[in-house]
């Protein structure tokens, strides 16, 4: 009979695994101490580059005036106008479209103010007195047109507001929560 160290006399077990178990621990370790995190195939740098290449061309594509809606691509191909005015005949209807001519000429207008990709557009308009600027956010964020004399409040996405002039003179304005959003109003 052949005896056995008291290391090795315990009964099931197996003490070759115990080695490879040892063994798959000190891989392990040494994995852990590299410090590098991979995600098989791409690492993780490779991840947060093209993340943040993603997010600047966002950025600079929407700074830029680069619109890809559908919107934009069916402007590209507009449709044929149609006018809906009735043919003007060259009797004594001719002078009473020529009156109400003459007559909307010097009606209010509305002129109208897009708030897209970060600006105004167009940056500057002229109006008369009596006439109405209409601003719409076409944007994908709130904004406001702000001046000494007038104030929109926020101006949600696809909303718009109303403000008319009385009074001549120009009207700077700028929007509260972007402050390089910049354009004037000139009332005539």
């Amino acid at each position: 009979m052949s005896y056995l160290s008291p290391e090795f006399q315990r009964q099931g077990v197996d003490y070759a695994e115990t080695a490879d178990v040892q063994n798959l621990h000190a891989a392990i370790r040494s994995e852990k101490r590299d410090g590098r995190i991979t995600i098989k195939p791409f690492s993780l740098w490779m991840l947060v580059v093209l993340g943040l290449a993603f997010f600047l061309a966002g950025f600079f594509s929407a700074r830029r005036g680069a619109d890809f809606t559908a919107t934009d691509v069916d402007r590209g191909n507009p449709q044929p106008v149609q006018s809906t005015l009735p043919a003007v005949q060259t009797s004594a209807a001719s002078t009473s479209a020529l009156q109400s001519t003459v007559a909307d000429v010097n009606a209010p207008v509305v002129a109208h103010v897009a708030m897209k990709n970060m600006k105004f557009s167009p940056a500057t308009i002229e109006i008369k007195k009596g006439d109405t600027v209409e601003w719409r956010n076409d944007d994908i964020t709130t904004h406001t047109a702000t001046s000494a004399t007038f104030d929109s409040g926020s101006i949600d996405p696809d909303k718009s507001w109303r403000h008319t002039f009385s009074d001549a003179g120009s009207f700077p304005y700028s929007c509260t929560f972007h402050p390089d959003m910049k354009a004037a109003v000139t009332v005539k």
